[in-house]
């Protein structure tokens, strides 16, 4: 086989312009959005191939050609009219066509095209040449192409269509799939022509022994023809007489009878008008009625659905509210802690800046200072000549040699005096950074004293917000445990109702049509106020024990509905006609007769009483009860009910309480056997029940709804927990910092017991430097003598006045210039270390600053937002309830409407009621004329059809008795034709009226021969006399009774048996000749269809196993088809059963929808495999199948799509297109108003 390569369109329905639409691969997908075109595409197909337009959703082929919207027309004009005012809107196209490209199994390629005329005409070419449709059809029949069984084409719900239909219609498709149905026709024309061949053969055969026993017959009458015929003439003549007589007299009350019934006619067409004219303002009335209800009910709901969104959106309202009140209490305190870090900061600030400052200048001191010393001459002295610093050195080691123990006790002073010094050194720097430290730990001390305060305050804020809501918390669990209670009260008395109602086997549900004639009786309550319901809804038992026996008395009864009067009876059942609700009796309260009750049974005997005792009613209904019931008796037992039927032979209907009937005539009924229906008053029980459980279902719901919607026990749980967190990391911080609180205390005392400790040590250590000083010099003053001495010669010689000064000199700076120096680098050491402690600070309290800052600017940000959300909620709570306030106010002059209608209702029934009983008054009258009148009539009809049977000359002024309609059914012929229609409504007219006017005849009796005696006489004794006559003349004729024609038709009947013979044997021809056609078409029709069902039988189980197999079972579910008819099976049904996996057998309408449609595609797949097409096109078959079904339904297309068994299948479903060899997307381009499609080869890309 081949495949279909591409289609060409243009201007086809969605599609504009010339596209090309494909390639298609053996199994091409086609996708797309609702509304894109994708049936379009399937109708594209469908039209190309010749099917007609009715089958591709339009009503002629107009439709089939692209229209330009409304919309795309008006941009359209628009924007030419921009662009050039001479241009005009869009014209629709003239034509449309769609072009498929079909490539043979030779790959020959053949280009099949159908146009579509605007003007309704189709054209059809064939490789670009015009061809007719017959030799365009012949062409696609060559490729297996079947257009008339469209075994190819699935369309947009054929699935389900073909799960839910019936035998005979899948008989039908068989017969459209197989061509059987082209001798459907000629098999119907032939099967008619040999049936009446055969029945024509048997009635000349039956007809030709009838005149062969006739012949017989006739042969032996010939005598008493004179006498008889002298006999007649006489009876004749006296009947001509008495008929004459009777039928002038019969005309005369006639004509009296239609005068007064023509009087009361026209009284009731009056009154009629009237009343159809109440009837049309009624019916108005109850529109109107029903509007205003409408547009209540709808206003109620609009409030309704207003009450519910501001249930639901208050609580957010409030939800943000506090939101907003908790992150302003935190901004408060971000902004007053940032405030603090501020003036900190500033201070901060202020610190390092003098520190700087004084850094600065002590830098300039020292630069100053150093730059002074040159000008100063502490550094400068003599210059000493070579031989000059020789004796100088041997002067110092004279020095050395005579002050050696000096020198020695010198360095060990001065070694110990840089000791103390370096003590003193030491214990001063320990005192400066305990003291500095001390400064830092106020500092810290008071820092976290006011974070402490701020963390306390928090927590106090965060704990008052935790009490409100365990507050909250406690009344909504409180309310939940109210609601929990309360369910479980209502689930008692639930499952207590549950269990009389299981009790009551009210599992059983209703069937569909009693279901409707139950809503039909409530409708009808409503509507006619004298309708009371059935009998069996007013009364009910004294007793329950009395059920089965009291139902069983009142029968047939039980259903019957009580009315006021026949006037309701007849609405109701027009109403119930209209409503095609069924049947009734009815039973008029004010026109059934009652018969009276026999007071001897009361207390008959022992274990008996009257039925009509032991049942419960409204008075008003008594005498319906007592009408029902009669004189019945309720006995305890069967041999109770015996002795009062057969042994004291009492004429009544006993019934025991399980309901044993022994009728009147002494027949036995019934029993525990026979009264398998529950008692229709328990149904009114149970209908209470119902109402109670739905009533407790639907309080049910709404504890339900309200336990979904409280989410806000759930909301102020989390609230809680969240700020019992919040509360607990609070409190935790400050334990934190109240520990650290306490180390900064205690390291506080420390220090200041440290700097308190070292003053003793540091003057000790000064007392002892001291000491040692005076030391120094004290030695330094005798070492100085000897150097005094031993250098004076020297320093006269140099110039100076002591060596001393001239080592000081050269050899050393001043001892004031080191001490000045040693300060200006005590003092930059003490500012350094200081600046950058104070600069660390500087920093931590900045980076504080902006973390607080970013804070500050998120919870400002966040409230802003918030405070937005809660502005706009606010608002739209606000339109709400205004529109909810206005809502009530239209709701209030709806609820006013409507009342002001149903009063109006009301009084137009009232005024109706009135008027129908002045109708029915004037029709009872009517029907007592023309009942007089029928009967005159039909006695006027009875001695005209007499005359005519008779063959009585009666003597006519006008017409002949040829003119007499002899059946009756002929006579109600023209009746019949103009009421059936009306056959089904209950119409009020005359009954008699088409009967009146059938009976005129246009004949008229000429009376001239009708004496004046008998014209004026009209009384018994006058007709006794005629009948006497009559009598004694028909007696005698009646004892002769010859055959007068037989002599006459003896003749002829011979000539007719030859006749016949003759037509029988041609008969006989016929019918053989018509046989044996109609059975060579038989065969044939049978063979095209039993070789299609036998194909498709065969295959329908493999394809079902394949679509329906798992791993659970593998071998699939069970489908198989069934003849009704296996002589003629196009005659019946085909019945089709499918058996899912794991699943017992059942009627398909059984099946879920899943399982439904994967057996219709089993049996469609199946009937496609008959004669099967090179393609296949599906449209959206898996819209009723779950994933796990579509699956498999893209498994089995992907299995068995080859080179010569193409799959084109559009789907809405990824599971199904995903597996698709090839994807054809449709999309809806809004700019030009027109469908698009896209290609796309999926086997180019791994499946994974």
């Amino acid at each position: 086989m081949g495949r279909l390569v591409r289609l060409e369109v243009e201007n086809f329905k969605s599609y504009k312009g010339q596209q090309t639409i494909g390639p298609f691969h053996k199994f091409t997908s086609i996708i797309g959005p609702n509304g894109s075109g994708k049936s379009n595409l399937m109708d594209a197909i469908s039209f190309v191939l010749g099917v007609h337009s009715s089958h591709l959703r339009s009503q002629n082929l107009r439709d089939m050609i692209y229209r330009p919207s409304a919309l795309a027309q008006q941009q359209q004009q628009q924007s030419n009219s921009r662009m050039n005012n001479g241009h005009t809107q869009e014209e629709q196209p003239e034509q449309g066509y769609v072009k498929l490209v079909y490539e043979t199994s030779e790959g020959r390629e053949i280009r099949f095209m159908r146009i579509a005329h605007l003007s309704g005409q189709a054209e059809y070419r064939l490789n670009d040449h015009t061809v007719p449709y017959s030799e365009y059809n012949a062409a696609l029949e060559k490729e297996n192409i079947l257009v008339k069984a469209k075994n190819f084409l699935v369309f947009q719900g054929d699935v389900e269509s073909v799960a839910s239909q019936n035998a005979k219609d899948l008989t039908r498709l068989v017969e459209q799939i197989s061509g059987s149905l082209e001798y459907k026709e000629e098999y119907d024309r032939l099967k008619k022509e040999q049936d009446r061949a055969i029945d024509d053969s048997a009635h000349t055969f039956n007809k030709k022994r009838g005149i062969t026993a006739e012949i017989k017959q006739y042969q032996k009458q010939k005598d008493e023809a004179e006498n008889f015929e002298q006999l007649v003439r006489q009876r004749r003549n006296v009947v001509v007489e008495y008929l004459l007589w009777k039928l002038y007299h019969v005309e005369q009350k006639s004509n009296s009878l239609e005068k007064e019934a023509g009087e009361r006619r026209l009284a009731a067409d009056d009154a009629t008008e009237d009343q159809n004219q109440l009837e049309r303002q009624f019916k108005e009335a109850r529109k109107a009625a029903a509007m205003a209800h409408r547009e209540k009910t709808k206003t109620e709901l609009q409030i309704k659905k207003l009450k519910k969104q501001l249930e639901e959106q208050s609580p957010a309202l409030l939800g943000m509210e506090e939101q907003v009140k908790h992150i302003q209490k935190k901004l408060d305190q971000t902004k007053n802690t940032g405030e603090r870090l501020k003036r900190e900061h500033d201070q901060q600030t202020d610190v390092v800046q003098n520190l700087e400052q004084n850094m600065t200048k002590l830098q300039k001191a020292s630069q100053e200072y150093e730059e002074s010393l040159p000008k100063s001459g502490l550094i400068e002295g003599p210059i000493l000549t070579a031989e000059q610093i020789e004796g100088y050195e041997q002067l110092k080691q004279q020095v050395s040699i005579r002050a050696i123990n000096e020198e020695q006790q010198l360095d060990n002073l001065r070694r110990q005096y840089r000791m103390e010094q370096e003590n003193l050194k030491h214990i001063g720097s320990k005192t400066e950074e305990f003291k500095t430290r001390k400064q830092q730990l106020l500092e810290d001390q008071r820092q976290l004293t006011e974070d402490g305060n701020a963390l306390t305050m928090e927590a106090q804020t965060v704990a008052e917000e935790l009490e409100i809501q365990k507050k909250e918390l406690e009344s909504l669990e409180n309310e939940r445990k109210t609601t929990h209670q309360r369910e479980v009260e209502l689930n008692e008395q639930l499952q207590e109702i549950l269990n009389k109602l299981m009790e009551a086997k009210i599992g059983q549900k209703e069937s569909e049509k009693e279901t409707k004639f139950s809503e039909c009786l409530n409708l009808m309550k409503q509507i006619f106020p004298g309708m009371h319901g059935k009998l069996s809804d007013l009364c009910k038992p004294t007793q329950r024990k009395y059920d089965v026996a009291v139902a069983t008395v009142l029968g047939r009864n039980m259903d019957s509905i009580i009315v006021d009067d026949q006037k309701t009876a007849i609405e109701c059942i027009q109403y119930m006609r209209d409503q095609r609700a069924g049947t009734a009796t009815f039973i008029p309260l004010n026109s059934i007769n009652v018969p009276p009750l026999n007071d001897r049974f009361r207390n008959y005997t022992r274990g008996s009483r009257l039925a009509f005792d032991i049942i419960e009613c409204d008075k008003k209904f008594e005498s319906v009860i007592q009408y029902a019931c009669a004189n019945s008796l309720v006995c305890d037992n069967v041999n109770i009910a015996k002795d009062i039927c057969y042994i004291k032979n009492e004429e009544v209907k006993a019934v025991t309480l399980d309901g044993t009937v022994i009728h009147k005539s002494g027949l036995i009924t019934g029993g525990h056997n026979n009264n398998k229906q529950r008692p229709r008053w328990q149904e009114r029980d149970i209908d209470g029940l119902l109402r109670s459980r739905d009533k407790l279902l639907a309080e049910l719901n709404q504890l339900n709804k309200r336990k979904r919607m409280g989410s806000a026990e759930q909301a102020a749980k989390s609230g809680c927990a969240s700020l019992e967190t919040q509360l607990n990391v609070l409190r935790e911080e400050i334990t934190t910092l109240e520990r650290r609180l306490q180390d900064v205390r205690g390291e506080l005392r420390y220090v200041e017991e440290q700097i308190s400790n070292a003053d003793a040590p540091y003057s000790q250590a000064q007392e002892k430097s001291n000491h040692l000083s005076a030391s120094i010099e004290q030695t330094k003053a005798l070492v100085a003598q000897v150097e005094d001495e031993i250098f004076h010669s020297f320093c006269q010689q140099v110039g100076i006045s002591n060596i001393r000064e001239y080592e000081k000199l050269r050899f050393g700076l001043p001892e004031e210039v080191l001490e000045r120096r040693a300060q200006f680098a005590a003092q930059r050491s003490r500012l350094e270390t200081q600046l950058v402690f104070e600069k660390e600070q500087l920093t931590e309290l900045s980076q504080r600053l902006t973390i607080l800052e970013t804070k500050y600017n998120d919870d400002n940000q966040m409230i802003t937002q918030l405070q937005n959300n809660a502005n706009e909620l606010t608002e739209r709570l606000k339109v709400a309830k205004e529109d909810m306030a206005s809502l009530n106010g239209e709701l209030y002059e709806h609820t006013l409407l409507e009342d002001e209608k149903q009063q109006v209702i009301q009084d137009l029934r009232r005024q109706l009621e009135t008027k129908g009983r002045d109708v029915e008054s004037y029709l009872k009258e009517m029907l007592k004329f023309e009942t007089e009148i029928e009967k005159v009539h039909a006695e006027r009809v009875s001695i005209f059809r007499k005359c005519k049977l008779e063959d009585i000359d009666l003597p006519m002024a006008r017409g002949t008795l040829d003119d007499v309609i002899m059946d009756e059914s002929t006579i109600m012929g023209s009746n019949t034709s103009q009421t059936q229609d009306n056959s089904n409504s209950m119409d009020l007219d005359d009954p008699s009226q088409a009967s009146i006017k059938s009976t005129d005849w246009m004949v008229e009796v000429d009376y001239s021969s009708l004496g004046e005696e008998l014209r004026s006489e009209n009384d018994v004794e006058r007709e006794n006399t005629f009948k006497d006559n009559i009598k004694q003349l028909g007696e005698k004729i009646e004892q002769m009774a010859p055959n007068l024609k037989a002599i006459d038709r003896l003749e002829g009947v011979e000539q007719r048996l030859k006749e016949i013979e003759e037509a029988f044997d041609t008969a006989r021809k016929a019918a053989k000749r018509a046989k044996e056609e109609f059975n060579n078409v038989k065969q044939k029709r049978f063979k095209r269809f039993y070789d299609a069902y036998s194909h498709i039988s065969e295959r329908i189980d493999e394809i079902y196993k394949d679509l329906t197999k798992n791993n659970n079972f593998p071998t699939g579910g069970t489908a198989y088809l069934s003849l009704e008819d296996s002589d003629e099976p196009y005659l019946d049904g085909i019945r089709y059963h499918a058996m899912p996996p794991m699943k017992r057998f059942r009627d398909m309408d059984q099946l879920s929808g899943g399982e439904k449609s994967i057996a219709a595609l089993a049996l469609l797949f199946a009937i496609h495999s008959f004669k099967p097409s090179p393609f296949f096109v599906l449209d959206e078959v898996d819209a009723a199948l779950d994933n796990t079904n579509v699956i498999k339904i893209a498994s089995y297309i992907r299995e068995h799509a080859n080179d010569s068994f193409q799959f084109i299948v559009i789907s809405l479903k990824n599971t199904l297109y995903e597996k698709a060899e090839s994807l054809v997307g449709i999309y809806r381009d809004q700019g030009i108003n027109s469908s698009k499609t896209l290609s796309l080869k999926l086997d180019n890309y791994p499946e994974n």
